[in-house]
């Protein structure tokens, strides 16, 4: 031990405890270095991993190609699945082509009925101005009273949009009322060519299932039928209000010709016009132009009948006065005997107005002999009428007078013990009862 060892002997002995030299990974980029230092123990389980999958990989490989109808059911498979969904498809396409045609041939059947309903309201409307005519002809002669407020039955313009309670006499309106949602759901839907973008979008949630129908039917048969169901009733109202007035017209008819007939008078009706017959009751599809022409022959037999019975005396000359002498034999006041009475004494004071029995033109007003101051006029049907003893004429000759035109006033002038009237009717110069004539005249009371 007789030399000493250095201390860089002792620090750095030749082979003795010298480790390996660590793994490294160096990347060189733009003159700068990096080093990265791998473990052993991961390297070598990286690559104990890659190989296994290398090995799992080739032996699957190997398997596929050694096993080819395991490739064969996979496209198999995948056709299967392919022609599934394309056959789908076709169904789905099948069935939308089915909706969409029924949705077309519904719309189509809208249109019709709205077309029908357009026709039948424009139908309604043009009678207008035909029964206004003759409703005014009809109520001038006091056939059927309308009531107030109330007149031809005329639809709207549009129930649909209106919404409104309005009397199906006046108007076309919807009964019953067609609540506001319904407008409003009414009012989106659209006919064929005039749909919104929005409401075709919204038309889709009416498809209906395989064997349903289109979504919104029910409501429209429902709201087309509530229409068609007003301008039915308004038909049918206007048919009546015509026949209502036709059968009074023929019945006031019948009446004025059993009351001429019954004082002697010959009505000469037109042959078009005949009236009588068994009972029919209104038949709701004649055609209304046929209804109004028989309105219109109503009304003319009408005016046929009450101007003949117009032209008759069958009024009363005095309101309210008391008969003192009726038509026939009785002791004359002046000499006492039995004398022909030619006409009906009625007892009133003097200026007591006197009327005009019937429509006529006078033919004497002034005096004559014993009847005093007299009018006389004539009549139709070779009648005529005196008005004897007044005190004053209000009447000239010539003058044109109708039913109870004052002609002059109760006096006591000519072969009169006080004062009346002494009324005269003839006929072809031949006196005649005047009760008979007022009588029938007061059956006609509120006819003509």
């Amino acid at each position: 031990m007789g030399k000493y060892m250095s201390y860089s002997q002792i620090r750095e002995p030749g082979n003795f405890g010298k480790r390996a030299p660590e793994n490294t990974v160096v990347f060189t980029r733009n003159g700068k270095s990096h080093q990265f230092r791998i473990n052993p123990i991961f390297a070598a389980f990286l690559g104990s991993v890659v190989f296994l999958f290398m090995i799992g990989y080739f032996g699957a490989t190997a398997y596929l190609v050694f096993r080819d109808d395991l490739i064969a059911a996979s496209y198999a498979k995948q056709a299967r699945i392919k022609h599934e969904y394309e056959d789908r498809l076709a169904a789905l396409r099948s069935k939308l082509d089915r909706v969409t045609s029924r949705q077309l041939l519904d719309q189509q059947a809208i249109e019709t009925r709205v077309r029908d309903l357009m026709q039948r309201q424009e139908a309604i409307g043009t009678r207008t101005g035909k029964m206004s005519a003759l409703l005014e002809k009809a109520e001038a002669r006091g056939l059927g009273a309308r009531p107030k407020k109330q007149g031809i039955p005329v639809p709207s313009q549009n129930p649909v949009k209106s919404g409104k309670v309005v009397d199906e006499i006046t108007t076309g309106s919807l009964t019953p009322t067609i609540s506001k949602g319904q407008v409003a759901i009414a009012s989106t839907f659209s006919l064929r060519g005039n749909a919104s973008s929005d409401a075709q979008a919204d038309a889709f949630s009416y498809l209906p299932k395989e064997n349903g129908s289109f979504g919104s039917n029910g409501f429209t048969n429902q709201l087309f039928g509530e229409v068609a169901d007003a301008i039915e009733l308004i038909d049918v109202k206007q048919r009546e209000r015509v026949f209502s007035l036709r059968e009074s017209a023929v019945t006031r008819s019948e009446k004025i010709v059993a009351t001429l007939n019954s004082i002697g008078v010959k009505v000469d009706a037109p042959q078009s016009t005949g009236v009588g017959g068994p009972f029919e009751p209104l038949n709701p599809n004649m055609d209304f132009d046929d209804q109004m022409n028989a309105l219109q022959d109503s009304l003319q037999l009408f005016d046929h009948v009450s101007s003949l019975a117009r032209g008759l005396p069958i009024g009363t000359p005095l309101k309210n006065a008391r008969i003192s002498s009726h038509f026939g034999s009785r002791v004359d006041p002046f000499n006492g005997r039995v004398a022909m009475h030619s006409g009906t004494d009625f007892k009133a004071p003097t200026g007591t107005p006197v009327l005009a029995t019937g429509d006529g033109k006078v033919i004497k007003a002034g005096r004559n002999g014993g009847y005093g101051k007299v009018v006389v006029i004539q009549h139709k049907n070779g009648m005529t009428t005196r008005y004897a003893h007044l005190s004053r004429i209000l009447v000239k000759v010539g003058e044109r007078v109708r039913t109870g035109t004052r002609i002059g006033k109760v006096g006591s002038t000519g072969r009169s013990t006080g004062p009346h009237l002494h009324y005269e009717v003839r006929r072809n110069k031949s006196a005649r009862n005047p009760a008979k004539y007022m009588r029938a005249g007061k059956k006609l009371v509120g006819i003509l």
